[in-house]
């Protein structure tokens, strides 16, 4: 079979805390609610693909302990072929723990990444080499690395969710056909904050789409030709986990339909947008329909620069 969307990468169990606002440090405070959901950026990015109709595959691992039943019922249920994925014997799966401050609509994540997770030499070439797009976190590095030489080489697409810097970076963004980072990447990898520079800058240096995500300030995206940008969709947020996951699952769903670059952009920004405004990322994922209806309906300000 061939997918429309392959990915590789972290996967991990959010456990979501909502607190009516963070406790002072050696303060405490009581919980409102709290619930588990499956997180990571690219199962976050799939499951949204897979919503809207795409066939996608995950290429990863989790632990034998107490969440790896969870995370693999999740993934199944969701439609995500697993049949590159794997329990690994002996081994802790990524688990976080999301403090979500209520009445900030911010959230503090302490996490740990899986302690195994599978080595190049696993992963599953034909699987890959069929998709017409792979999506990938950037970890494990090496991984993800010899996943993006192998798509490359057969002409699949290279998407990249840059949402931290990672050790190895600068090998893995020249092979990238889409990449999407927050600002704050910018300069975590570049040394600036000058969006525009900062853009450019990327793009030299092997993509051919970039977008960069500025949460209440919209989006940017930029290519050799063109820079655009969107503003954000005014939402009352309650929650901001995956949101980056969030834009870059809709941000392929728009180049997989191969729109134009303005719609694209916009698509991405209500999704991610609406997404904040109910808790966790299951569940608050918007349909469709209702993306669509946003964007039929509410004229998001667009800039652009050729």
């Amino acid at each position: 079979m061939k997918h429309d969307v392959v990915g590789v990468g972290t996967v991990v169990v959010d456990h979501l805390v909502l607190l009516s606002q963070h406790p002072e440090q050696d303060a405490k405070t009581n919980i409102i609610s709290d619930a588990y959901q499956i997180g990571g950026p690219v199962p976050t990015a799939q499951v949204l693909l897979s919503r809207f109709g795409k066939a996608c595959a995950f290429i990863g691992s989790w632990g034998d302990d107490q969440y790896g039943p969870l995370i693999e019922q999740d993934l199944a249920t969701e439609n995500l072929n697993l049949e590159a994925s794997r329990m690994l014997a002996g081994t802790r799966s990524g688990y976080a723990q999301v403090w979500i401050d209520e009445q900030a609509g911010t959230r503090t994540i302490a996490c740990y990444r899986p302690q195994s997770c599978l080595q190049p030499d696993e992963l599953d070439l034909k699987l890959i080499q069929r998709a017409k797009a792979i999506h990938l976190d950037g970890w494990p590095e090496k991984t993800c690395f010899a996943a993006a030489k192998i798509a490359r080489q057969a002409g699949v697409k290279v998407c990249l969710d840059a949402g931290s810097l990672k050790p190895g970076m600068e090998q893995l963004i020249p092979y990238l056909n889409v990449m999407n980072c927050p600002r704050r990447f910018l300069t975590e990898y570049l040394q600036t904050d000058d969006i525009h520079t900062g853009g450019r800058a990327l793009l030299e240096q092997g993509p051919e789409l970039v977008t960069i995500t500025d949460g209440t300030q919209g989006a940017w995206l930029f290519t050799n030709e063109v820079c655009l940008h969107s503003a954000a969709l005014p939402v009352l947020s309650l929650d901001t986990t995956g949101a980056g996951d969030v834009f870059s699952g809709a941000l392929i769903y728009g180049i997989l339909e191969a729109w134009p670059l303005d719609r694209t952009l916009k698509f991405a920004c209500i999704t991610a947008a609406l997404k904040c405004e109910r808790l966790g990322n299951r569940d608050a994922l918007p349909k469709l329909a209702e993306i669509e209806a946003v964007l039929q309906t509410r004229d998001l300000p667009l800039s652009r620069w050729d």
